[in-house]
């Protein structure tokens, strides 16, 4: 089964014959679906040549998991299928709730407590914007959850989720780790071959990929959780004010490393499938 290649570590990436060496680990290009290669680490213009010969596209990031630019053969055509799935399918209430659900479910999980009511009201929702008051108030019952948590550690200073600006360490380290997650899905979302603007559940403002925001939601419950591990470690001392210092954010973006690399997204994948069957 192909996979996407993650390059975290500041590595070299090279070419042993008809395989991709990676450190001590050689990947034969069946393997192999597109690469992704963070922060420093390096590729030859050999490896680099084999890869864009048989259609892998490169993807580079930096290291605050912001696209800088996509590297790919003549030959690199993404599956104009998933983009007219999308555009066939603009105002699909039933897509939307496919999203919610998902979230839904895993906040069942990290609450421990079964939400059948408000799944009732995701499948009788007839407008979008009821679909969106079912996800509204699932959230605000996973961050009442996850102010016991840390309330348990001995930190009282998160109220509530708030965006901008930061007002407390809690909910600056939280949008920290959802920008990261969504700069990373950006450049998973293109590799696929979906439109990143064109969303079902948020709708389209300014700049901001609603479809990746889309494929999130799911992934802000585990998010989340992780969190609660991260101040568990690093809470009070790696702050400097309202912001992480150096050491604190090389330990979170370790464990952000650790958690793209065995969290699959399972949105994504569905609507994947979705696409290509063209059926929900």
């Amino acid at each position: 089964m192909k996979k996407n290649i993650y390059v975290l570590r500041d590595l070299e990436i090279k070419r042993e014959g008809n395989t991709i060496k990676i450190e001590n680990k050689k990947l034969p290009l069946s393997i192999i679906d597109n690469v992704f290669i963070f922060s420093k680490a390096k590729i030859t213009r050999s490896a680099q040549n084999l890869l864009l010969k048989h259609s892998k596209a490169i993807f580079y990031l930096n290291g605050k998991y912001e696209l800088v630019g996509i590297l790919t053969s003549p030959f690199f055509v993404s599956d104009t299928r998933f983009r007219v799935f999308q555009y066939k399918n603009e105002n699909n209430i039933e897509l939307a709730k496919v999203i919610v659900n998902k979230k839904i479910k895993a906040i069942e999980e990290f609450i421990d407590k079964k939400l059948d009511d408000f799944k009732n009201r995701l499948n009788e929702a007839k407008k979008l914007n009821e679909v969106l008051g079912v996800e509204g108030s699932v959230s605000v019952l996973m961050f009442e959850k996850f102010k016991k948590e840390i309330e348990k550690l001995g930190i009282k200073e998160f109220k509530k989720r708030e965006y901008r600006p930061v007002r407390d360490r809690v909910n600056g380290l939280l949008s920290f780790l959802y920008s990261l997650y969504y700069a990373y899905l950006f450049s998973e979302v293109i590799s696929i071959g979906f439109d990143p603007y064109f969303g079902f559940l948020h709708k389209k403002r300014g700049k901001h990929a609603v479809f990746v925001s889309d494929m999130m939601e799911e992934a802000r419950v585990y998010l989340t959780r992780l969190v609660i591990f991260i101040l568990k470690e690093i809470y009070p001392d790696g702050f400097d004010g309202l912001y992480l210092n150096n050491e604190a954010r090389k330990f979170v973006i370790k464990e952000f490393d650790e958690f793209i690399l065995s969290y699959e997204n399972s949105l994504l994948k569905k609507f994947k499938n979705i696409s290509l069957n063209d059926t929900i």
